[in-house]
């Protein structure tokens, strides 16, 4: 597929209108974050974003371009930065954008041209930080809950997940295989959801759902705090689920940020608590 360029002449990272509303979601996140956490973490908050890309992105129906996750995480305060980008042109075009945006930052910028699956040891922190860890992959295969609980491992991270419910999930279900190296049950951590359905088959909504609550149980076994009513979904123009934003903290102030940006989404119109 060839490469779409930005305005600047270095790719861009093809997105739907959506994207937008995603990162707005981020954006909130960091800048609570940050601010809330400045005090108490002076000098040891760290943000870590597995699937960073090149760093802009470009609506193809309408020509919008805008800043990337990376670029925006550039915006706050943090002591370190760690960026995985594994395809070569988007690592490079990602580099140079934050030579351009944020030269004052490179010091504290770790860029890594890896798959973070292979190389998620490179996140290195100090004793007593505080971490934020943004997972945007383009569907569930690229992200193995193998790599999340060697990241959190004896950290204190929070974590904002790209939870694929709407299309990677349903689109792997039926293609799950008992080996061990399927790649839904290396996203999940375990199968005992899929398994279930595959002995006593039921609805797909049904079934998503169970695999949802797997997750988060998955989650709670890595010592994060994970309650209901904390994801987010993003939708389609027309109203069709994507993906949700799932939000994981081993701190209950964590959620209670995250439950904040989620009162007022990216149109401005304010929701009811209990989202």
């Amino acid at each position: 597929m060839p490469e779409t360029i930005g305005s600047d002449g270095l790719p861009v990272r093809d997105s739907g209108i959506w994207a937008k509303e995603k990162l707005y979601y981020l954006e909130r996140y960091l800048d609570i974050f940050s601010v809330g956490m400045h005090k108490r973490w002076l000098g040891k908050l760290y943000y870590v974003d597995l699937f960073a890309g090149p760093g802009r992105c470009l609506v193809r129906e309408t020509q919008e371009e805008f800043d990337g996750s990376p670029l925006i995480a550039l915006k706050f305060n943090f002591a370190k930065y760690f960026f995985f980008e594994s395809n070569l042109a988007c690592f490079k075009a990602l580099e140079t954008r934050i030579r351009a945006r944020a030269p004052e930052k490179l010091r504290n910028i770790t860029l890594i041209p890896a798959d973070c699956n292979k190389k998620i040891d490179q996140v290195k922190s100090t004793s007593g930080a505080l971490g934020l860890a943004f997972i945007d992959p383009t569907g569930i295969l690229p992200i193995a809950f193998e790599t999340i609980r060697k990241l959190t491992a004896n950290r204190k991270i929070d974590l904002i997940i790209n939870f694929h419910e709407g299309m990677g999930i349903r689109m792997n279900i039926h293609q799950y295989s008992n080996k061990e190296q399927s790649a839904l049950r290396q996203f999940l951590g375990s199968d005992r959801s899929i398994k279930q359905f595959r002995t006593a088959p039921s609805s797909i909504d049904q079934v998503c759902r169970e695999i949802t609550n797997e997750y988060r149980d998955n989650l709670r076994g890595l010592g994060y705090q994970v309650i209901d009513g904390d994801r987010i979904p993003i939708k389609t123009e027309k109203n069709a689920l994507l993906y949700y934003l799932f939000f994981a903290s081993k701190d209950p102030r964590g959620n209670d940020f995250w439950r904040k940006i989620g009162l007022i989404d990216s149109h401005g119109q304010r929701k009811l608590p209990g989202f």
